[in-house]
Order: C-alpha cells, then structure tokens, then sequence
C-alpha cells in the first residue's frame, strides 16, 4: 500500500512569497558590445524574496548582470546586483525577470517590506472607501 502522508502532506515544495507591487527602479547596466553604461528608469510588477519582474523600456540581454535600484518617495529603498534570467520583448509591457545575486537576506527584509507597505497604501487610497459596510 501506498504512504499517501509521504506523498501527500509531509512532501512539501516550500512556497515563494511573491508581492504584486508597482515600484520605481532604475536599473544599470554595461552594454558588451559598446561598453557604453546603459542607465534605465522602470517599475517593478512584483517582487519575490529572491528575484523581482521590472518593466523597463529597454531591456538587458539575458544573462547579463544589472545593477538594481528600488526607490522610495525621498530616498533609494535598496540597491543589489542582479541577473538577468529571462526576459518578455511584448511591445506593450516589456519586461525583465531578474535573479538577486547579493544581500538576498537584506532583499528580503528590505524590499520585501517596502513592497508590502505599498501595497497597503495602494489597498487603502483605492479601496477602503468601497469595502467600508
């Protein structure tokens, strides 16, 4: 017979906490073929605790390594150096999947933190009004 606790609920993937959070970025990187610095502002669609999606005009190569910058209001929130892990060419909304490379533990509390608090404000300023009974 099988061991269905095994296969079932003892077996578990862990679940990567993921923030739908729209946040400016700048991101930098250097350019191989002209060496040139290519300097980009975005905003983040979400933020995991290892890797955040950016929207960004122009986007690096994949496998390239980008200097990440999440800005607050008054002040940059973090800065990490990331990689370039995938990468969406849609015209409309494109798009760069990046893999944080360095301070995952100070990305976590972090950036994490600043995500969530975003997305309290936004909850609050576009919603409290129309879910108050």
């Amino acid at each position: 017979m099988a061991d269905v606790e095994y296969a079932t609920s003892s077996y578990k993937s862990p679940l990567h906490h993921r923030i739908m959070a729209s946040m400016p970025v700048q991101a930098s990187w250097v350019d191989s073929a002209s060496g040139k610095t290519i300097k980009v502002e975005g905003l983040t669609e979400n933020l995991g605790e290892n890797s955040t999606l950016v929207n960004l005009d122009v986007l690096p190569p994949v496998g390239s390594q980008v200097r990440l910058k999440i800005l607050g209001e008054d002040k940059p929130i973090i800065e990490v150096s990331t990689r370039v892990i995938r990468v969406e060419r849609d015209p409309s909304k494109p798009m760069a999947a990046l893999t944080i490379l360095e301070n995952i533990k100070k990305w976590k509390t972090t950036a994490m933190a600043a995500a969530q608090a975003w997305v309290h404000r936004h909850w609050q300023l576009n919603y409290e009004e129309e879910w108050v009974n």
